[in-house]
């Protein structure tokens, strides 16, 4: 959604059903698709495999595919930009979060740092975490987790502006202001289109 607000068109590849998705949708393997013709691409690659989650629960033994590197072989070569959790091995990556977008609810700032891997110049926001407010997390299905509040749905679709997915797909989802701001920038080096 952020693309299409700094003026794309969108695309999207999945290798699973996306019944929500709201822009033209292709279902198949991503590493595979012909990206013939595209002015640029956005790749989220897996991130069960890099997240801290998964390195809290090395008993489930559950291997999850790290395709990364695969992916930035396949997208070399077209302006591109590889999303991803904190702790994926991305090159010299910007940090977005959402306290740099104003991203909030009543109660706190949107804490939700992504990684970008852009072949392309984008300057830095700086983190703007209030030291006296709290900040909320959106993950999980919504509830408490020890001492951690999660937000339920509804909650996380205001916060994060996305009001066309379930609660599974919002604990996955950037918030559309991270990839606008990219995507802004993106727009100024392919010379506007």
């Amino acid at each position: 959604m952020g693309y299409h607000r700094a003026g794309f068109e969108v695309v999207g590849v999945d290798i699973n059903p996306q019944p929500r998705y709201p822009f033209e949708f292709h279902q198949g393997d991503a590493l595979t698709f012909d990206v013939h013709g595209f002015d640029a691409i956005h790749a989220s690659p897996p991130c069960q495999g890099y997240s801290v989650l998964a390195a809290m629960h090395p008993d489930r033994k559950k291997a999850y595919p790290r395709l990364i590197a695969k992916t930035r072989g396949v997208i070399s070569g077209v302006p591109h930009v590889i999303e991803n959790v904190p702790g994926a091995p991305l090159n010299n990556p910007l940090v977005l979060c959402g306290s740099q977008f104003g991203l909030r609810i009543p109660r706190g700032w949107l804490k939700r740092h992504r990684l970008f891997e852009c072949s392309f110049p984008v300057s830095q926001p700086d983190c703007r975490h209030p030291k006296d407010e709290h900040a909320v997390g959106v993950y999980g299905h919504g509830g408490h987790s020890g001492k951690h509040r999660m937000l339920y749905r509804a909650e996380a679709a205001q916060i994060l502006d996305i009001d066309w997915m379930n609660r599974d797909e919002l604990a996955q989802s950037i918030p559309p202001a991270y990839t606008e701001y990219i995507g802004k920038q993106l727009l100024k080096h392919l010379g506007g289109l």
